[in-house]
């Protein structure tokens, strides 16, 4: 862990969890969304429904069940078998609006905004643009509850060094200076119930985010603020011509 300015702190995390330990977490996760799917199912066949009730849970449906398959689909590519990918020149501003795009349902639904930060100069990073766009929907998705009107989720991009830092800000309760320690040691104990701050985070969307940074030669971090928290992804600034 660093001390960054202004009260702030930052810290760094490589992924030490097994397989088999990251399975497990996983399907106590899923079992929430699943059980919530089921109970969903049961009642959209109710013959009382009205269509807008009808339609609202159906909307609930095709919302729960999407987030459930992004879990499911971070844990697959998070394999200890996933080979190193090839990499090529991403537009930061480009990925971040993809996933902007895909999860603005969901936030809506939540009665909440999930936006890009705007900048008048872009640094094209390398990466590996399905790994990443992984790492930001999961980032995305541990922020959900923790943004409001005034304060909405803000997706920044940052130049480094040598580095592009592409962070996801929320809003949400303090995070705990050994937060990723915290998250593989409760992973690892096979302890099914998150941070006792974030109840509504899922460690396993970050473990994984951890292994896909691994496999880009990048790492996953996060700054805590005062009011909140910053879950970062940095990547090799690309040789490329930045974009205006």
């Amino acid at each position: 862990m660093s001390t960054a300015s202004h009260g702030e702190y930052k810290e760094e995390s490589r992924s030490f969890v097994d397989d088999s330990s990251l399975i497990i977490a996983a399907a106590n996760e899923l079992s929430s969304p699943l059980v919530l799917l089921r109970q969903l199912g049961l009642t959209v066949t109710s013959d009382t429904l009205g269509k807008d009730e009808r339609q609202l849970l159906g909307e609930q449906l095709t919302l729960t069940s999407e987030r459930a398959l992004r879990m499911a689909a971070s844990l697959s590519m998070a394999s200890s078998g996933q080979q190193r990918l090839e990499l090529e020149p991403i537009n930061p501003i480009s990925i971040c609006r993809e996933v902007v795009h895909e999860l603005s349902p969901l936030f809506a639904a939540h009665g909440q905004t999930l936006t890009v930060q705007k900048r008048s100069r872009i640094p094209l990073l390398v990466g590996n643009r399905r790994l990443l766009q992984q790492i930001l929907l999961s980032f995305s998705d541990n922020a959900l509850f923790y943004g409001s009107k005034s304060h909405p989720i803000r997706m920044n991009i940052s130049g480094h060094g040598d580095t592009v830092r592409i962070g996801v800000r929320d809003y949400g309760p303090a995070v705990p200076i050994d937060v990723w320690q915290q998250i593989e040691s409760r992973v690892t104990r096979h302890v099914p119930t998150p941070l006792a701050s974030r109840p509504h985070i899922s460690t396993v969307g970050l473990i994984a985010a951890q292994r896909l940074a691994e496999a880009m030669g990048s790492a996953v971090g996060v700054t805590r603020h005062r009011d909140g928290a910053t879950f970062y992804v940095d990547l090799r600034l690309s040789g490329q011509t930045s974009l205006l």
